[in-house]
């Protein structure tokens, strides 16, 4: 067995979502009603992620879509996670927050490491009609060249222990 590098927690979060062996976590996410602060949601996969790979010009495009479920942890002062407009903007800066970490750490295993440890491969093999084909293709020389398209749907609630 070979060593790579190493992920990061976010990476290694990342990494669970993407197989579905997430289960729960605590993320803090910037706040977008005070750059210097955090919000914190406890976080849980709504549904499995859903993965599928395509090729494009022979590079492999790799979809995942994620369902996330998320409860507001945390309180600023003066804060109203009840209103519906702050809900959607914590929504929307969770969204944004998880799909660029997503993203980064998807290309970091494909370009940085050249490994395919979220099994993408597997979705691949179906476009092939040999085993020879598939090691023609060289996959793990290939996913270095892949691109990704990642959509992230956060739910986000207030939680019921903040009042």
């Amino acid at each position: 067995m070979y060593l790579f590098g190493e992920l990061t927690a976010i990476e290694t979060l990342c990494h669970l979502i993407i197989i579905s062996e997430m289960e729960e976590c605590i993320i803090s996410i910037p706040s977008p009603f005070d750059s210097d602060s955090v919000i914190d949601l406890y976080v849980t996969l709504d549904k499995n992620t859903k993965n599928d790979v395509k090729f494009v010009n022979g590079a492999p495009l790799i979809s995942t879509e994620i369902a996330l479920n998320a409860k507001i942890l945390s309180s600023e002062k003066n804060s109203n996670y009840f209103e519906e407009d702050n809900l959607k903007l914590i929504e929307d800066y969770a969204n944004s927050y998880i799909s660029s970490e997503l993203e980064a750490y998807l290309y970091k295993i494909s370009k940085d490491y050249g490994s395919d440890i979220d099994l993408f491969g597997r979705h691949a093999v179906k476009y092939f009609a040999t085993w020879d084909e598939w090691l023609k293709y060289n996959w793990l020389d290939n996913f270095k060249n892949a691109f990704f398209d990642v959509n992230v749907d956060f739910d986000v609630i207030s939680s019921y222990l903040i009042s």
